[in-house]
């Protein structure tokens, strides 16, 4: 089974199947055997579908809690922040169905703010430096992939339905989700979901609750999948992601600290649309492996008690074929490709003036995986050319970025590989609205003018991979990788918070993110285990700790997430999660040390027999209500760190009929 096979299979657990592939007989009395695998390479990992499922969640955050390369700081819902070894989501290429999500809007609202986690079929997190990897990832890329109505209809069944309740305690929220899904044609499917989550203002561990967190979500979703047709595989889905409640606009309250006591609440709105086109072909000829992928995106943050919205509006596209063949003793997988985005950014005030800015990328790219042996040799470059509009002044130009990854597998079942890699982008990280400030009075990099962003990364590790090693029918995955990444020439703001942009500057300063991650799995029947180790360090060029950078970067202490999942027979599973968190004690002068924390989750999945299509579930995070902040959320000299949520019982019934 391929690991590609396996976050398939995950996602249809989620709405009530045993975990079979799409047509396979649901009356299966064997226990499903579990695979384990690395979920790691030198290009990347992707994240189970299974886990996200087994926790219930319905944030991003939820996504990404069990694994420690990435972090997710901020509390609230509106307030998250994601980061990637440390780099935060600004600068990584995000997409959903291979649409590019934007700029942020204001502070850090934007990027992918929202996704319903029970519409993913893929999660990949991609830390790799292959030039095929889209544009603008600075420190690497997430994408996220929906499910199609074909994953979803049960073997002899042309059309399906599934309604889903939940309850989450530390918020005290409740969620309702539909979904159907059908056959329109023998190739062509249509799926058509719906779902909403009303949140309350959290409760911390120990108690007390986060003022301004309370919330609503909503998620509206159609997707039409022609598959299977002579090679052919075309998907257009349709999405609308909203969030709205009473938050504070400013720093403090909103992605910092608590709210100040005199802080006063305003309505706001977070919309975002995509829509997406993807075409792929894959013929028996092998020169010939054919996507294409065309979007649009638009987020729009609206604050109505004043009346004024910033949004970002996206078209773009991709074109690609990959090639295989052989020449001599090596066999070759050519990509080449071409990439485009448009990103339009407007800011309105209350007064109905806008200000319009407008970025651009066109980016040609290829890459050859080549194998010759034991030896595995990735090479390519990406070619950038890129405008981005900064008020009056226009940067502009274009630049080519290499990259070189090897791999060797040294002895049976040990494999050892190192890569390296650079890319380029001339949007900066400066959200749309403080844009809207910029005027003539503004001054550019003291007068020398504005240079793209750089980011140069390596990395390097060891892998091993076997079966047996315990039991005759056991499989062991471990990886350890080292990791560096350098942010240069970021494109930032001097003023701008109640008034005009005084300065847009290259920053001088290199920043640094260093560090190494551990991941080993062991699997038998129907038992897994699997640990996963990440320690991340931020630094400047002289070597000091940078602690947090909005928009740039985080530090974080020591990570470890051990998971485990246990399926006692075909329609019960139990899973227990411990992540442990050390103490951040490097950090700059002046910032107080970051406190450790030990958590404990426990998740159990119960399909009653004698009520086919039920599915019944419950997910403890926090099981002894630790009161903690993510060691990612900004702190505030003034009103402290928001909290983490306490104890949370969360409980979801499903029924698939």
């Amino acid at each position: 089974m391929t690991r590609r096979t396996l976050v398939s299979l995950g996602v249809l657990s989620v709405y009530g199947l045993t975990g079979q592939a799409p047509g396979a007989a649901a009356q299966d009395a064997q226990l499903p055997a579990i695979e384990v695998h690395a979920e790691a390479s030198a290009e990347g990992k992707e994240i189970p579908i299974e886990q996200i499922r087994r926790n219930l969640a319905t944030d991003v955050a939820d996504v990404f809690k069990d694994e420690p390369s990435v972090a997710v700081g901020g509390g609230a819902r509106n307030a998250q922040r994601i980061y990637l070894r440390g780099i935060e989501g600004s600068n990584l290429n995000i997409t959903v169905d291979g649409a590019r999500q934007g700029r942020n809007l204001h502070q850090h609202r934007g990027g992918i703010g929202g996704i319903d986690p029970d519409l993913l079929k893929r999660v990949e997190v991609d830390t790799g430096t292959a030039a095929d990897r889209g544009p603008g990832a600075l420190g690497g890329a997430i994408r996220f992939e929906t499910v199609d109505a074909q994953d979803l209809l049960a073997a002899g069944r042309d059309k399906g339905a599934t309604l889903k309740g939940g309850y989450a305690s530390a918020h005290r929220s409740w969620q309702g989700s539909a979904t159907a899904y059908g056959r329109v044609a023998p190739d062509l499917a249509l799926l058509a979901h719906v779902s909403a989550i009303n949140r309350e203002d959290y409760r911390i561990g120990g108690g007390g609750e986060v003022p301004n967190s309370a919330g609503k979500d909503r998620d509206y979703f159609l997707k039409l999948s022609r598959l299977g047709t002579d090679g052919h595989a075309l998907r257009l889905s349709a999405e609308r992601n909203t969030n709205a409640g009473l938050y504070l606009w400013g720093s403090h309250g909103s992605d910092m600290g608590y709210a100040p006591e005199d802080s006063v609440p305003v309505y706001q709105r977070w919309e975002r649309n995509t829509l997406s086109l993807d075409h792929r072909f894959r013929s028996d000829n092998p020169l010939l492996d054919w996507r294409a992928n065309v979007y649009r995106n638009q987020v729009s943050l609206e604050d109505q008690d004043r009346g004024t919205e910033v949004e970002s509006d996206e078209i773009g596209g991709e074109l690609r074929n990959t090639l295989r063949f052989a020449l001599g003793a090596t066999d070759h997988r050519l990509t080449i490709g071409a990439d485009y985005f448009q990103e339009d950014d407007t800011s309105e005030d209350s007064a109905g003036a806008s200000v319009d800015m407008e970025s651009e990328n066109l980016g040609l790219f290829i890459q050859d995986r080549m194998t010759l042996g034991r030896l595995g040799l990735s090479f390519g470059a990406r070619f950038d050319d890129f405008s981005a509009e900064y008020g009056p002044h226009t940067l502009s130009g274009n630049r080519v970025s290499p990259n070189v990854n090897v791999d060797y597998e040294v002895a049976r079942d040990w494999t050892l590989f190192a890569g390296y890699g650079e890319a380029v982008r001339g949007s900066g990280i400066i959200p749309v609205g403080w844009m809207a400030r910029i005027d003539e009075s503004t001054l550019f990099n003291d007068g020398q003018g504005l240079e793209p962003e750089e980011s140069y990364r390596s990395e390097g590790g060891v892998r091993y991979q076997t079966s047996g090693l315990l039991r005759a029918d056991d499989r062991v995955d471990a990886e350890v990788t080292v990791f560096n990444t350098r942010l240069r020439n970021t494109i930032e703001r001097v003023g701008g918070g109640g008034g005009a942009v005084t300065a847009i500057i290259n920053d001088p300063d290199t920043l640094h993110a260093r560090g190494y991650e551990i991941r080993a799995g062991w699997g038998w029947r129907g038992y897994q285990t699997r640990l996963a180790f990440a320690s991340v360090d931020l630094e400047d060029d002289d070597g000091e700790p940078a602690g947090i950078i909005r928009r740039k970067g985080a530090a974080t202490g020591d990570r470890l997430v051990w998971d485990n999942r246990w399926v006692v027979r075909e329609d019960f599973t139990l899973g227990y999660t411990l992540t442990a968190v050390g103490r951040l004690d490097e950090v700059p002068d002046g910032e107080e040390e970051r406190p450790g924390y030990v958590l404990h989750d426990v998740q159990a999945e119960w399909q009653p027999r004698h009520l086919p299509g039920l599915t019944l579930a419950l997910a403890i995070h926090n099981l002894f209500d630790r009161r903690y902040a993510d060691q990612a959320t900004i702190a505030s000299s003034t009103t402290g760190i928001v909290e983490e949520p306490g104890r949370d019982v969360r409980l979801a019934a499903s029924y698939r009929f």
